[in-house]
């Protein structure tokens, strides 16, 4: 696929979620600490816990945070180092729901923070004593700013998109440039998509091709979420990766984790079937 192609099945998107860490460097006792051990003044550092360990509602907002950053990267696919990474059009809507529906979480948990903020504060300030500092602490309206999501969408680049005035000879050697930066990066994106569902079908070799070893039911879902998302990130359209993938939904994908727990018999003819699977990716790998 030309990188002009990719431009028009998908685009980029970065992901900024904003929030308030509950640590604070504290510079005064860590020089203290130092003296009373005859130790260099960047010998370490002490940080505050500025809340409560029991402060669930904070620890609710960055635990949907994290959930959030997972549903990116699970719906998408790498691009460059800064961040930025592929969404094909054919996962746009799924991918924009979601984050539609993390953010409306987000913003409520951090609600509910808020809400419970001022008396978080106050027992902060019982458990600091002496290290208690006021001015550690975002008013309630500054708080609530801290917390939000940003998603940036942005153009695939070509290397038609550069213009400048320089010599004819110059501007090719640059577009030749960006060509191939592009091209690499999109083989790194179908590789990524490889990867995922390697990583799915060996484990479930390693871990069905023990009759007494146990597993969890994400040794199925797990497998099953990459086979329902190659369609959507397979932008490069890679045969070989989609029929791969189908014989993994047929064969591996199909069977309740019950089923693999209760009937050795499948059990072992699917970790044969993800043994012989895993062999067949090799040649594309």
């Amino acid at each position: 696929m030309s990188t002009t192609n990719l431009s028009q099945k998908a685009m980029l998107v970065g992901l900024t979620i904003h929030g308030w860490q509950a640590r604070k460097y504290d510079r005064k006792v860590s020089l203290e600490v130092a003296e009373q051990h005859a130790a260099t003044a960047d010998a370490g550092r002490f940080n505050k816990h500025l809340l409560p360990g029991n402060a669930e509602s904070y620890e609710a907002v960055h635990r949907k945070g994290r959930e959030l950053r997972a549903f990116y990267y699970e719906n998408t696919l790498p691009w460059s180092k800064d961040g930025q990474r592929i969404l094909p059009t054919a996962n746009y809507q799924d991918f924009t729901e979601g984050v539609r529906k993390f953010k409306r979480a987000y913003q409520l948990l951090a609600d509910e923070f808020i809400r419970e903020y001022p008396s978080l504060m106050e027992g902060a300030r019982v458990l600091l004593n002496g290290l208690f500092n006021e001015t550690d602490y975002p008013t309630a309206d500054e708080m609530r700013e801290r917390f939000s999501i940003d998603v940036e969408t942005l153009p695939v680049p070509t290397a038609d998109d550069f213009r400048v005035a320089l010599a004819s000879e110059e501007v090719e050697r640059i577009q030749h440039q960006i060509e191939s930066r592009l091209q690499q990066e999109m083989a790194n994106a179908n590789k990524d998509l490889w990867n995922r569902l390697r990583d799915a079908v060996d484990n479930m070799v390693l871990r069905l091709s023990n009759p007494e070893g146990r597993f969890h039911d994400t040794l199925v879902s797990n497998l099953q979420k990459v086979v329902e998302l190659v369609p959507k990130l397979n932008v490069t359209g890679d045969q070989d990766l989609q029929n791969v993938s189908d014989v993994c939904a047929a064969a591996l994908a199909v069977h309740s984790p019950q089923a693999l727990r209760d009937d050795m018999v499948l059990r072992a003819r699917v970790a044969a079937q993800a043994k012989e699977i895993s062999n067949l990716m090799d040649a594309y790998m």
